[in-house]
């Protein structure tokens, strides 16, 4: 966790969090290089959309790319286990908001670390992985990074496939 601390106090300009804890976010709140800090938790309820202390907002994950327009974003922080269920949507709504760096902490497992890498490895972006105490975490460059609205929809509907199959085969080994 003390990287993603250190990573947390050298951030500028516009951050997203995504189930961040206290700490992270009383760092951030502190950080006097960010502009604006929007924050998104699981306890956020889904209509509340309350200002606290000037920069900090909470906003719905299901509505992140309404919200922020493109590549309007400068930093991306978030916590797996908050956007491990929304990941087939997650990855091409992050790419299409975030326009510096994407930081994903928390990953437990190489399963999950390299499910990650190979959904964003579509985009042609680089990523490195750091190690921090037993968690991964995954920095993403995203500066280079191309959308296109009918390979989003082709890797959606590809994923969706593989998930189904997936869980068919879960049942029919049970």
């Amino acid at each position: 966790m003390k990287k993603i601390y250190q990573i947390a106090q050298c951030l500028s300009g516009n951050v997203l969090g995504i189930g961040v804890d206290e700490k992270i976010s009383t760092i951030l709140e502190q950080n006097q290089q960010v502009k604006i800090c929007n924050l998104l938790n699981s306890q956020t309820k889904s209509n509340s959309q309350t200002q606290i202390k000037k920069k900090l907002k909470k906003i719905n994950i299901k509505k992140i790319r309404k919200i922020f327009k493109k590549k309007k974003i400068d930093y991306i922080i978030c916590e797996i286990n908050e956007i491990e269920k929304y990941l087939k949507t997650f990855v091409k709504d992050s790419i299409y908001i975030n326009k510096d760096m994407l930081y994903i902490y928390g990953i437990k497992n190489d399963e999950t670390k390299q499910n990650i890498i190979k959904k964003y490895k579509r985009y042609n972006v680089k990523i490195e992985a750091l190690k921090d105490e037993k968690n991964y975490i995954l920095k993403i460059d995203n500066k280079n990074s191309k959308t296109n609205l009918i390979k989003d929809t082709l890797y959606l509907i590809l994923d969706t496939t593989i998930n189904f199959l997936n869980l068919i085969s879960d049942i029919l080994m049970n």
